[in-house]
């Protein structure tokens, strides 16, 4: 059977979620009405560079699975209050199923935020902030004793190494930044090219 939704676009940076080998993930999406009685589930695998579809879903509860699934790895879910929340969860989670994972609304022409799942992905560490202590203020023997001159030396190469730290932390900061951008703007471009 072939279902047709409208191209979407997207909305927002998807999360990310870090999943251990053969863990499980539960992911939303939410409707802010009541007028999507349907929803595609896909995911975007990262090694294969092959979109899937998972599962489709109606407001009925009823499912449909994508060709060689299993209907206990994916199972998915749908509550209503005053908006419709649609669930899909995943156990048995593999290194080889690294990818995007969202769903699109069959009558909506927006994708809600996806995430970026990584089973068996340790979360990037967070270095603790800098701390300065305060160092002994030191005089200047230099001689002559009331010489500028005679000091520079040591007042020239503490700054230049207080700057060359404050240059490296920059370019170690800039370097992890830009590749968590870069990361997640060629993912979010290559979903976008293949829709």
């Amino acid at each position: 059977m072939v279902y047709s939704a409208s191209l979407a676009t997207i909305q927002a940076t998807p999360y990310v979620l870090y999943t251990k080998i053969n863990g499980s993930e539960t992911i939303t999406c939410e409707c802010p009405d009541h007028s999507c009685q349907e929803v595609f589930w896909y995911r975007y695998l990262e090694r294969t560079k092959t979109l899937q579809f998972l599962l489709y879903c109606n407001s009925a509860g009823r499912e449909r699975h994508g060709e060689n699934l299993s209907a206990t790895r994916f199972k998915g879910l749908v509550s209503s209050g005053q908006r419709v929340v649609y669930t899909l969860r995943i156990t048995g989670l593999q290194e080889n199923e690294i990818g995007f994972y969202s769903c699109m609304f069959k009558t909506k022409n927006t994708m809600p935020v996806g995430y970026y799942i990584m089973p068996g992905v340790n979360p990037p560490t967070v270095q603790p902030p800098t701390v300065k202590t305060k160092t002994p203020k030191k005089t200047c023997n230099c001689k002559p004793p009331m010489s500028p001159k005679g000091c520079e030396q040591s007042v020239l190469w503490p700054g230049i190494g207080a700057l060359l730290l404050l240059a490296i932390t920059l370019a170690g900061t800039l370097y992890y930044f830009s590749r968590e951008c870069t990361h997640t703007h060629i993912h979010t471009q290559r979903l976008h090219m293949s829709l």
